[in-house]
């Protein structure tokens, strides 16, 4: 989103040279998986009847479906267990030592958007699901017949037990998130800011500790036919990133936030730390910007970005 009453130049959607380094790396991930996806769809569609017994391609393509599930239920576990261990544990991993700024003196409070509508939605969904995981739990012949209960393996009753979890939690947090409203999305006092987009704080963070703040772009997921694309962020770095992080993350997800500082600041060439959507800010990005440069007094640079 371009800030209101200010003009985007050409270069601040052109990739640097690190994020084209990036996306090289990345085809060498993306054109194996694609290779094995088209043997696993030409095993799979080949005509052969259906009544023969399973042949040494069906097993190859059984061994390929089963890589993949295993790989993506290992990333989608990582962050699903990071994200429980947080909400449960975020009363205790609140920052002592930058408690007092928000007691300071309030200069600016966003509040996150009415999501009413979307909020009821996410809720009855994710508990319709639970109440079907419930019925395969507690009633499976109600939906399964006891052959097809049979043939359930290890693997696969593992992560129904996982998405059985997922899905409860999933009706905690929705169900909260409808009834007592999001919390703000930015706060700022005279001694720090917070800043919760969905629901994950940084913490606060003390206008003392910000040492660099500038505009800048990462990478982001684009559509289907254009793959990755750039996505303006205000990017700053913090004097002790390590402390804020270990003060506001549980320790799962203080290992997935520093991989993706890690990747952040590579991009932004150093102001990685903490990201902030300009399009979270709409028509008050602007009071944001002006508010960093008054407050933080660290080396502020958008003059190449914005004209």
């Amino acid at each position: 989103m371009r800030p209101p009453g200010r003009t985007i130049k050409q270069n601040y959607y052109t990739m640097t040279g690190n994020q084209k380094k990036i996306i090289r790396k990345l085809q060498w991930i993306f054109y194996p998986v694609a290779l094995l996806l088209i043997i696993d769809f030409i095993l799979k569609f080949r005509n052969h009847s259906p009544l023969e017994p399973d042949t040494k391609a069906d097993q190859l393509a059984d061994v390929i479906d089963k890589i993949f599930m295993i790989i993506v239920f290992l990333f989608v576990s990582i962050g699903a267990i990071a994200l429980i261990q947080q909400f449960f544990t975020r009363e205790l991993n609140k920052p002592k030592n930058t408690a007092d700024a928000a007691n300071a003196k309030l200069l600016m409070k966003i509040e996150a958007p009415n999501q009413l509508a979307g909020s009821v939605i996410l809720f009855l969904v994710s508990l319709g699901f639970t109440i079907m995981l419930n019925v395969m739990l507690f009633a499976p012949t109600f939906i399964f017949e006891q052959e097809q209960i049979d043939r359930f393996e290890l693997f696969e009753k593992f992560i129904f037990g996982f998405f059985y979890i997922i899905t409860h939690f999933l009706v905690l947090v929705f169900g909260l998130r409808l009834f007592k409203g999001m919390p703000p999305l930015f706060i700022a006092t005279e001694k720090g800011f917070c800043y919760e987009p969905a629901g994950i704080s940084t913490g606060w963070i003390l206008w003392k500790d910000v040492q660099a703040v500038r505009e800048s772009s990462v990478l982001s997921g684009g559509r289907v036919n254009n793959g990755p694309t750039l996505m303006p962020v205000l990017g700053i770095k913090l004097t002790n990133p390590d402390a804020y992080n270990t003060a506001a993350y549980a320790p799962l997800l203080q290992r997935v936030v520093k991989l993706g500082q890690q990747l952040n600041n590579y991009q932004t060439e150093g102001v990685g730390d903490i990201l902030l959507n300009p399009a979270d800010f709409g028509h008050q990005y602007e009071k944001v910007i002006q508010l960093f440069k008054q407050q933080s007094k660290a080396m502020f640079d958008y003059n190449s970005i914005v004209g």
